[in-house]
């Protein structure tokens, strides 16, 4: 029993020796660099020696890590790109043999900084130097080589060492990439070679080196190196995990910003024009688009990105660099959009209206559509609507004094008649009269006489008061800066009759008429305009007509017309009375006997006094509400 275990424990150091023999031996050197780092830490802070019990199913590393130093009071900082899903159950297992585990699991690399430790992915490894192609046969002194865009220096460096030979490059072909295939070509054929297939040309001076210039070929070749000519620290160009950049450089070239933004942000770019102006610039965390918007501004330049590449070309290239793009609109219509853009952002643009999708179709350069997008956003936005309650009160109050008595002859006798209540309105006949001064015959030395049979006698005393309200309460709805407006009426007709004379020796009148119309209506326009501050200002106009009696029975009917125009400020929600359209008619008559009629008591009996008074009065009440 005892043999067992001995050989079951040495197969298993046996397997471990293995696989840690396995394991590259960068990997092992990390390894043993994150089990130092973590035995300091344990020395420095006994909490990470804690055991823990752990049970997880597919739980992502990141949320794993946050829950363990939750739970144990440790300090863990987790920066790892991708977060893979663990499953593990452990028993008893301390917190740094966890990490250690989990950085051999997953290649993590771990920093300690006092008692806190960062979990990052590991820096990758550095990529070998390219492998130069060149071959050279010393006893046949014949040279190969198979380049495929490999740098002119590097190859040039690589066939020098194997031959002996020395060339001499100039600085301006420093970044020239050269191609070619020679298999078992004399050295001194093989660089000319080299040198013809790539537009240079190979001199031989005094039979001691080779000189590369560019030759003819290469000096009439427009085809410009594109190499960065500077590269940047991290403090001058900078692009995060999230694709936010930082600039800032003094005097830089944008032909060597560009690729250095591009190369940190892994982006495939294509250049088809050399970008060489120089420029100061200054941004900090904004999205790359708008960086190459900002460093192409007051240049000739432009980009477009088609499908993920990135293109950069001059305005030689516009025709290339167009690209057309969809804005949508999201608070209010497409409709006469694109009447409102000035002329200024429209010229060499395309633009069309999409109604079905809200959304303008442009055509144009990036940097046109940007401005244009810019624009656009500034106009789209969320459009008022106002409700507007108008309460229209017309009052009419009048009344009517009348009292007298009225004497006179008729054509025939009439018959005692009228009315007692309410007012008095009697008519007396001449039999009542007589009957009524026959009483009074007797009482003094005056005798009356009988008046003709003819004779009537009118008591009047009649007190009438009134009052009429009109109230009429439109509502409105209407969007910020368009006209609500509201009509509201009655039409009545009238017979316009036209009499024709035709003929001279044996006129024929005839006769003709035509049913024409006129209205009376009231008609209420309202224009509102709401301000940042919340303040609406109305502009009013109301206009109130209404029929009066015809002068005549065929005559058109007569109308009588109030009108009032206004513009007022308002806070939300507030009922203002903008003003009232009053009208006073008072009319006084009398009449009687000269003289008497003057007489305070006598007037009443030998006359007729009126007084008639009407008050009418218009008033209108404004109350608006925005609703957003």
């Amino acid at each position: 029993m005892n043999r067992k275990k001995w050989f079951a424990a040495l197969l298993l150091v046996w397997m471990t020796a293995t696989t840690v023999n396995a394991r590259p031996p960068q990997d092992s050197l990390r390894l043993e660099t994150i089990g130092r780092r973590l035995d300091s830490l344990l020395l420095a802070d006994p909490a990470y020696g804690t055991e823990i019990d752990l049970s997880a199913g597919r739980l992502p590393l990141g949320e794993l890590l946050r829950n363990v130093a939750k739970t144990n009071g440790v300090n863990l900082c987790v920066k790892t790109a991708e977060h893979p899903l663990v499953t593990c159950h452990f028993n008893r297992v301390r917190v740094v043999d966890l990490l250690a585990y989990l950085c051999r699991e997953y290649r993590l690399e771990i920093e300690v900084v006092g008692n806190i430790v960062s979990v990052s992915d590991p820096l990758p490894l550095p990529s070998p130097p390219p492998v130069i192609k060149v071959g050279y046969d010393s006893l046949k002194r014949e040279l190969s080589y198979d380049l495929q865009g490999e740098g002119l220096v590097e190859a040039v460096r690589e066939i020098a060492r194997l031959t002996g030979e020395k060339i001499v490059i100039p600085q301006n072909l420093y970044g020239r990439q050269v191609s070619g295939f020679i298999n078992g070509l004399p050295v001194s054929e093989a660089i000319e070679a080299l040198a013809v297939s790539n537009g240079l040309t190979a001199e031989r001076r005094d039979g001691k080196y080779w000189h590369l210039l560019a030759g003819e070929a290469g000096a009439q070749d427009k085809t410009v190196s594109f190499q960065p000519r500077h590269f940047f620290t991290a403090d001058q160009v900078r692009v995060d995990s999230t694709g936010k950049a930082t600039v800032s450089i003094q005097r830089g070239s944008i032909q060597d910003i560009v690729t250095e933004v591009c190369r940190q942000a892994n982006l495939d770019r294509m250049f088809l024009a050399p970008l060489n102006r120089q420029v100061s610039l200054y941004v900090r965390d904004v999205d790359i688009p708008s960086l190459f918007h900002v460093l192409f501004a007051g240049t000739p330049f432009l980009f477009r990105e088609e499908n993920g590449v990135y293109l950069f070309g001059a305005q030689e290239q516009q025709k290339i660099l167009r690209t057309t793009a969809v804005i949508p609109l999201r608070y209010r219509t497409v409709e006469n959009v694109p009447e409102l853009i000035p002329e200024a952002l429209k010229a060499d643009m395309q633009i069309g209206a999409f109604a079905e999708q809200n959304s303008l179709i442009v055509s144009g350069t990036s940097r046109q559509i940007a401005s244009l997008r810019q624009f656009v956003g500034a106009i789209d936005r969320t459009v008022p609507l106002i409700t507007i309650e108008v309460l229209i009160v017309d009052s009419k109050k009048s009344s009517l004094r009348e009292a007298g008595i009225t004497a006179g002859l008729g054509e025939k006798p009439v018959k005692t008649a009228g009315r007692l209540s309410p007012g008095v309105d009697f008519t007396l006949s001449a039999a009542s009269v007589n009957r009524l001064i026959h009483s009074f015959n007797g009482f003094g030395s005056v005798n009356l006489g009988k008046v003709t049979p003819n004779f009537y006698l009118t008591l009047k005393a009649l007190e009438e008061a009134g009052t009429l309200e009109l109230r009429s309460t439109p509502k409105l709805s209407t969007l910020n800066g368009h006209e609500a407006s509201l009509k509201s009426g009655e039409t009545r007709y009238y017979k316009e009759v036209q009499n024709n004379i035709m003929g001279t020796q044996n006129p024929i009148q005839s006769e003709s008429y035509t049913w024409k119309s006129t209205e009376a209506d009231l008609s209420l326009k309202i224009v509102p305009y709401v301000s940042s501050d919340g303040k609406i200002t109305l502009t009013i106009e109301i206009e109130q007509s209404e029929f009066t009696a015809r002068e005549e029975k065929d005559a058109p009917p007569g109308t009588a017309t109030r009108s009032f125009k206004s513009r007022i400020r308002v806070d939300n929600e507030d009922m203002v009375l903008l003003g009232g359209i009053d009208r006073n008619t008072r009319e006084k008559g009398s009449s009687g006997l000269p003289l008497i009629a003057r007489i305070p008591v006598l007037k009443w009996l030998f006359g007729v006094s009126t007084d008639n008074k009407v008050d009418e009065k218009l008033s209108i009440f404004i109350k608006p509400t925005v609703i957003f």
